[in-house]
């Protein structure tokens, strides 16, 4: 079968390689779409670490063609997404709900190949079926948006809140479009490129920020009458967005971190202790009270409350993988989310 290789700093080729056989606990899925996650792109500039050897891709929706010994639930020919990571359901933190802290975690498709790939191995404490009436791109979309919902969860948002999100990219809008479904008062994303301004239009946002040109800070002030924003959702990284964050906060704010922090960082602590601003990471998906955040995606774009397709640009088949990459990794080409359609 064909799948994608890094094979350096911004390299990634096809290659043929040996087709998967479903393992025990694991389903073999014929990959329809997948999307290009910005920890892909982290990997592909060789911020993160990456496997020479096995074909990346988390974002996935296919359908079951082969299931492993001991996988319960599905049968061929389910469509179905995945969480990107295994757990092993039996740790300390698996029983007490957290199992995205799982002591026992592992990648989704333990040694196999990711989404990048015609079939990709799915490990059953990962998967997911969809509704008949899914699209493969509906189903690919699951996953980052199941990420956002929790980012909007920790943040404990009410309908009486202020909302801003720091960036507008995939998990930006999307943290967006969750804000609006769960019913926040008045929400503001920051932009930096205009086709993130036009998916901010379409999600709601009562304000837009484009960083070229204002002070986010300074807009917050403006907006909240000098209070600060009742929550500040983070979705970029580095310091200075650290500290825009809370800096953006009200006095008892909440500032949640749903980057990729993969440096350590010089920051000003400064107002989390004057202003008892509360700070904490939303990591991946898991439980938020009794509803996983996976399911939670599902019904949000089942009822229509969130379309997140509106944030997919291009579209491209695996054997353009490398033009793919090219235009997601530089964002002056118009790109927010690109898919790998199979």
């Amino acid at each position: 079968m064909k799948a994608a290789i890094y094979t350096g700093d911004e390299q990634i080729e096809l290659r043929d390689v040996d087709p998967m056989k479903a393992e025990p606990a694991y389903v073999i899925v014929n990959t329809k779409s997948s999307g290009i996650c910005g920890s892909d792109l982290h990997a592909y500039f060789g911020h993160w670490s990456r496997s020479e050897k096995r074909a990346h891709g988390h974002e996935v929706c296919g359908t079951v063609v082969e299931i492993g010994e001991g996988v319960d639930g599905f049968k061929v020919g389910d469509k179905v997404t995945m969480e990107c990571f295994s757990h092993d359901g039996t740790c300390a933190l698996c029983d007490q709900g957290h199992y995205n802290h799982c002591l026992g975690k592992g990648g989704f498709s333990g040694e196999g190949h990711g989404g990048f790939a015609e079939y990709t191995a799915m490990h059953a404490s990962s998967l997911f079926k969809l509704p008949d009436d899914f699209t493969f791109e509906q189903g690919a979309l699951v996953e980052p948006l199941a990420v956002c919902h929790r980012a909007v969860m920790q943040a404990g948002t009410t309908s009486r809140d202020r909302a801003v999100v720091l960036g507008g990219g995939t998990i930006g809008l999307l943290t967006l479009a969750a804000a609006k479904a769960a019913g926040v008062r008045e929400t503001l994303i920051t932009v930096k490129y205009p086709q993130q301004t036009e998916v901010a239009k379409a999600y709601g946002a009562d304000r837009i920020v484009d960083v070229n040109e204002e002070d986010v800070t300074e807009v917050v002030k403006e907006w909240t009458d000098d209070l600060g924003a009742d929550c500040v959702i983070e979705t970029v990284g580095g310091a200075s967005n650290f500290d825009a964050a809370v800096a953006c906060a009200r006095k008892r704010g909440t500032v949640v971190l749903v980057a990729g922090y993969f440096e350590p960082l010089e920051v000003d602590l400064r107002k989390i202790v004057w202003s008892e601003v509360v700070v904490t990471g939303s990591n991946c998906y898991g439980y938020s009270g009794r509803e996983k955040d996976f399911d939670a995606a599902i019904e949000m774009i089942a009822s229509g409350r969130v379309d997140p397709t509106k944030i997919v640009t291009h579209r491209y088949g695996l054997d353009e993988i490398v033009e793919a990459f090219r235009v997601s990794a530089d964002k002056k080409s118009g790109s927010v989310k690109v898919h790998i359609v199979q």
